[in-house]
């Protein structure tokens, strides 16, 4: 009788540490999904909330936006365009071409509460180019003005 009491113990214990193993796994997972950190053309981090509607990051972001962009040409144009207090995110594309703009929602037109937006949504703007650096500065300016119009600067 005692033997199959302390086989009924050992059972409840490695069920209780299975539990917490698992219940320490998921609390890691989640905090690796929020851990994405958004970089403004300055390189300072700025927060998930400015960017994403409701203050969580769009699932796969960084798969499909890639990563700032860091090319001092390129960001020296992008700046022209859009001040860097503004803090408008510049993405480029891992695998491609594309640049990416972000605006903040207090500059969006088309994510907020007005627009039924779901958790998650952000306004973007894609641009693209043909070949692997094959970046024309003048119009990459060009393609920037227009996206100005899809932002609203009153609150500056």
């Amino acid at each position: 009788m005692e033997s199959e009491i302390k086989k009924v113990e050992k059972v409840e214990k490695v069920e209780k540490v299975e539990k917490v193993e698992k219940v320490e796994k998921i609390e890691k997972k989640e905090k690796v999904v929020n851990k994405s950190i958004l970089r403004n053309t300055l390189g300072k981090e700025v927060p998930v909330a400015d960017y994403f509607f409701g203050g969580k990051i769009a699932p796969g972001f960084e798969g499909t936006c890639g990563k700032p962009v860091d090319r001092e040409d390129l960001l020296g144009v992008f700046n022209k365009v859009f001040k860097p207090e503004d803090n408008f995110l510049f993405y480029k594309a891992i695998d491609k071409e594309v640049y990416i703009i972000i605006p903040p929602i207090k500059y969006s037109t088309t994510v907020g509460d007005f627009n039924n937006s779901l958790e998650g949504d952000f306004q973007k703007h894609a641009i693209s180019f043909i070949n692997e650096g094959s970046v024309n500065l003048d119009t990459l300016k060009m393609k920037l003005g227009r996206i100005v119009k899809f932002c609203k600067f009153g609150d500056r």
